[in-house]
């Protein structure tokens, strides 16, 4: 299976618990005023990636991520826009006891199958909740 990322970082300490090596995916639905990324807004671009390759780079960092309990975070863009892509790079990274963060605003397709076979191997949501008043919301996103 084949995901588009934009790029990883492998040595965050700002992206949840302990060390993390972080994924940037590639692409987003929501235009936010306040993004910090906008570079990966664009869909169907950034370098493309088979789950087992990034995942054997990924544990490249496993001590690091072990021995601080850490583990991966997967950001973006939105990351949810590649479930079934992160399903099967997730799924490799629970086998090799790997603590799992997805960083997410929410937004996916209409695939809940998929959403919800993905969370059987995710320890932690770092959701980004934009604005508690709906009208502030939409003033803030804008949807693509």
């Amino acid at each position: 299976m084949l995901g588009r990322i934009h790029s990883v970082e492998s040595f965050s300490k700002v992206d949840g618990p302990g060390i993390r090596y972080v994924v940037f995916m590639q692409g987003c639905n929501l235009r936010c005023k306040f993004c910090h990324n906008p570079d990966t807004w664009k869909i169907g671009v950034g370098r493309e990636v088979k789950a087992s390759c990034l995942a054997e780079d990924i544990l490249k960092a496993k001590p690091y991520m072990i021995n601080s309990n850490g583990g991966v975070t997967i950001s973006g863009g939105e990351p949810l826009l590649q479930v079934d892509f992160l399903i099967e790079l997730c799924k490799i990274l629970k086998k090799n006891n790997i603590h799992i963060a997805i960083d997410t605003a929410g937004c996916f397709d209409v695939n809940t199958r998929g959403l919800n076979e993905l969370l059987k191997y995710v320890d932690l949501i770092l959701f980004d909740i934009k604005h508690i008043d709906n009208d502030e919301h939409k003033r803030l996103v804008r949807r693509r």
